[in-house]
C-alpha cells in the first residue's frame, strides 16, 4: 500500500469516526463500538485495505492512547467531589477486580475445559473497568456526582490490579515453577504505592514548573503538560510501579492545584483524548480477524462468558465491595451496570499473544467477542437505567465553558486564570479595596459557573476563578501581590 493511499485512508478514517459520533448517540450505544467496527472493515478479513497483525506494536500503541485517555481523566476530577468516594472506588478496584476475575475464571474452567492457570488468566483480562469507556459514556452524562465520581475513580485505578493479576497469572502459564502468589501479593503493594509516592511527585513538579516558567510562546505550555503524563509513566516503570496509576494521580494534583491557561490546558487535553481513544479502537479493530469471530464456540464461549460477567460477576463484585458502604440498592444496580469493557482489556489480551501462549488466539477472539457484548449491552442500558432509578441530575443552564486567550508568538501582555481560596485574604473585599495595580486588569470573575463583568463594587468571594490581563513580563509580580509569601 503506497504511502499516499495510507495518508488517505487514515484522513478517512478520522472523518468517518468523528460523524459516525452523531450516529452512536441517536442509538444510545458508546462511539468506541463504531470506531473498532471501522478498524475492522479496514482490516485483512473485510476490505483488506490495511493488513496489521502485529499484537507487539498494537499494544504499545494502546499503551500510549490509555495514558492521554487516564491523564485527561484525572484532569476532569475535581479531588473536592470524589474524595468522599475514594474509599468505595478503590475498594472497587481491588477487591471487586478479584472477585470478578475469580468468578469468570471459574466459569472459563468448566465452559472452556481451560486449565486453571489459564482460566485465571482470561478472567483477569476480562476483570476490571476501562477507563476509556467510562470516561466516553459519562462524558457529558449529568449522572448523580456520587455514583459518576465512583466509577470515574474506580476506572482510573482499577487498571493497576487488572495488569498485575494479568501478569501474574500469564507467569503461572508460561513458567509455573517461578510463579510465586506472595511474591505477586507483595509486587502488587510496591507498584500501587510507588505509583501513588511517583503520581504525587511528578504533579508537584508539573504544577510547579507549568506555574513558574516563561515560555517564549504560550503554545509550548500544552506540549509541556502533556510531557508529564509520559513522564510519570515512564518514571514509574522503571521503578516497577503502576504507570497508570501514576498517570492519574499525577493530572489529579496538577487538576486542584493552580494552573495557568487552565481552560485552554483542558480542552488540549481533551481534544487528545478523543483523538486517542478514535486511533486506538480503530488499531484494536485492525487486529481483530472477523472470520475467526465466527467460529461457533469462540461465539457461544464469549455469549455465555459475557452473560455471566454482566448479570453475575459484577453485580456480586460490586454489592461485595460496597458492603461497608452507604449505597442505596438502586445506585448499586447502576454501578453493577456501568462495569464497561473496551480497551484494557483488548490491550491486556495481547499479553498472551506477545508470550505465544497456547489458545493465545482464541483468548484474543473470546475476549474481544465479549467487550463487544458487554458494552454493547451495559453501555446501551445506562441511559434507561439512570432515568427509571431517578438517578439523574438537573444540568445547570449556566455558562460552562470559558473563552481564554493563549497568546502565539512572543506577545507583550498574556491573560491568566487564578483562583482565589476560601482564605484569601481578599475574600469579601471590594475590587477597588484591594488597590490593584493599574497595569493589571481583571477582565472576568468565574463563579458557579457563572461568568461575572468585575466593577469596583464587586466583592471577591473563595474559589472565585479571576482572569487577568497582565503584561508577560510583570506575571511574577501579580502572582507576588495576589498571593504573598507568608
Amino acid at each position: 500500500m503506497s504511502l499516499q493511499f495510507t495518508v488517505l485512508l487514515i484522513g478517512i478514517l478520522l472523518f468517518a469516526a468523528v460523524w459516525t459520533t452523531k450516529l452512536s448517540s441517536r442509538l444510545n450505544i458508546p462511539a468506541l463500538l463504531i470506531f473498532i467496527a471501522l478498524g475492522m472493515i479496514a482490516g485483512s478479513d473485510i476490505t483488506g485495505f490495511i493488513r496489521f497483525d502485529d499484537a507487539e506494536l498494537a499494544q504499545l500503541l494502546g499503551t500510549v492512547a490509555l495514558i492521554i485517555i487516564l491523564f485527561e481523566g484525572g484532569l476532569q476530577t475535581a479531588w473536592k467531589e470524589v474524595r468522599h468516594e475514594l474509599a468505595p472506588s478503590l475498594s472497587l478496584a481491588t477487591f471487586g477486580v478479584f472477585i470478578a476475575t475469580s468468578i469468570v475464571a471459574v466459569a472459563s474452567h468448566y465452559i472452556l475445559g481451560f486449565s486453571w492457570a489459564n482460566a485465571f488468566l482470561l478472567g483477569a483480562i476480562v476483570g476490571s473497568t476501562d477507563a476509556a469507556a467510562i470516561f466516553s459514556v459519562l462524558s457529558g452524562q449529568p449522572i448523580r456526582r456520587k455514583v459518576g465520581s465512583t466509577l470515574e475513580v474506580e476506572s482510573g485505578t482499577n487498571d493497576p490490579m487488572a495488569v498485575f493479576l494479568t501478569i501474574l497469572f500469564l507467569q503461572f502459564v508460561t513458567d509455573p515453577e517461578e510463579a510465586s502468589l506472595l511474591a505477586g501479593l507483595g509486587s502488587l503493594v510496591w507498584e500501587m504505592a510507588m505509583g501513588l509516592v511517583i503520581g504525587l511527585f511528578v504533579g508537584w513538579a508539573a504544577s510547579t514548573l507549568i506555574n513558574r516558567i516563561d515560555l517564549s510562546s504560550s503554545s509550548f505550555y500544552p506540549i509541556l503538560l502533556m510531557s508529564f503524563a509520559f513522564l510519570s509513566f515512564g518514571l514509574a516503570d522503571t521503578f516497577h510501579a503502576s504507570g497508570f496509576l501514576a498517570v492519574y494521580v499525577t493530572a489529579i494534583y496538577i487538576s486542584n492545584h493552580e494552573l495557568v491557561y487552565r481552560q485552554t490546558l483542558v480542552r488540549f487535553t481533551m481534544s487528545m483524548a478523543h483523538l486517542a481513544q478514535i486511533g486506538m479502537f480503530i488499531v484494536l479493530g485492525l487486529l481483530v480477524f472477523p472470520k475467526q469471530l465466527l467460529d461457533v464456540q469462540v461465539i457461544l464461549s464469549s455469549i455465555a462468558l459475557a452473560l455471566i460477567l454482566i448479570f453475575i460477576a459484577r453485580p456480586l463484585s460490586v454489592w461485595v465491595s460496597l458492603l461497608p458502604f452507604r449505597y442505596s440498592w438502586q445506585e448499586k444496580t447502576f454501578i453493577s451496570f456501568a462495569g464497561l469493557k473496551g480497551a484494557v482489556p483488548i490491550i491486556l489480551a495481547t499479553y498472551p499473544l506477545v508470550a505465544d501462549i497456547e489458545n493465545a488466539s482464541m483468548i484474543f477472539n473470546i475476549v474481544f467477542f465479549t467487550v463487544l457484548l458487554s458494552t454493547l449491552i451495559q453501555g446501551s442500558m445506562l441511559t434507561f437505567l439512570a432515568d427509571r432509578f431517578r438517578l439523574n441530575e438537573t444540568q445547570s443552564s449556566s455558562i460552562h465553558t470559558v473563552i481564554e486567550f493563549m497568546s502565539i508568538g512572543k506577545p507583550n501582555a498574556e491573560i491568566i486564570e487564578l483562583t482565589l481560596p476560601m482564605s484569601h485574604p481578599f475574600i469579601g473585599k471590594t475590587i477597588s479595596e484591594i488597590n490593584l495595580p493599574q497595569e493589571f486588569l481583571i477582565t472576568a470573575i468565574i463563579r458557579d459557573d457563572h461568568i461575572i463583568t468585575p466593577r469596583g463594587d464587586t466583592a471577591l468571594e473563595g474559589n472565585d476563578q479571576l482572569l487577568l490581563l497582565t503584561p508577560k513580563h510583570r506575571i511574577k509580580t501579580l502572582k507576588r501581590f495576589l498571593f504573598p509569601p507568608a
